[in-house]
């Protein structure tokens, strides 16, 4: 009863901090003053119960932190989804770093149940201006005994999943900034 209550107080304080994203005639359109970043944060792990990852962004209002379970986040493919979450979010201009990748899984280990907190660094920077929307590409945690990280462009199921979540069909303003790279 309790956990229910905390879970559900946790969603509610979610959602309040969430502002909708802003489609203009089938086109991302931030907010006056702000710019869009996607970026999707996907993974894989031998716990296919529990499992999940986090993204910790730091910028000039301090930190943000991205989600995705195993269990419960899929992003929409033309061919195959994928396990993880599609993030669009709204950011203040200005310059800020992917600071780090955490997972937690769980496995058993003679008999008894053992839960795993891996900490990957990334140290990668991004730059926004007001108006900008800018596609991070994918960080893919891959959680086992050696744990892993991995950077790459997944815009072709990334776009189609912007697609099918918020209805965009002209991607013509979303410039192309990987995690890591400078801007174009």
């Amino acid at each position: 009863m309790f956990k229910g209550l905390l879970l559900s107080c946790a969603l509610l304080l979610n959602g309040c901090a969430i502002a909708p994203i802003a489609v203009v005639q089938g086109k991302l359109s931030p907010p006056p003053e702000q710019a869009y970043a996607i970026v999707s944060l996907t993974l894989n792990s031998f716990d296919q119960d529990g499992a999940s990852a986090w993204l910790r962004l730091q910028g000039p209002k301090g930190n943000i932190d991205l989600n995705a379970s195993i269990q419960t986040d899929t992003i929409a493919a033309p061919d195959k989804n994928a396990i993880g979450k599609l993030h669009v979010l709204a950011l203040t201009p200005g310059e800020y770093t992917a600071e780090q990748a955490v997972g937690d899984w769980s496995y058993t280990a003679a008999g008894w149940p053992q839960q795993r907190h891996d900490s990957l660094p990334l140290g990668k920077s991004f730059s926004v201006k007001a108006g900008d929307v800018v596609y991070l590409g994918e960080v893919h945690l891959a959680l086992s005994f050696q744990s892993s990280l991995k950077l790459s462009d997944q815009h072709v199921r990334d776009f189609y999943a912007l697609g099918q979540q918020y209805g965009i069909q002209d991607l013509s303003n979303i410039k192309t900034q990987l995690l890591g790279t400078l801007a174009q």
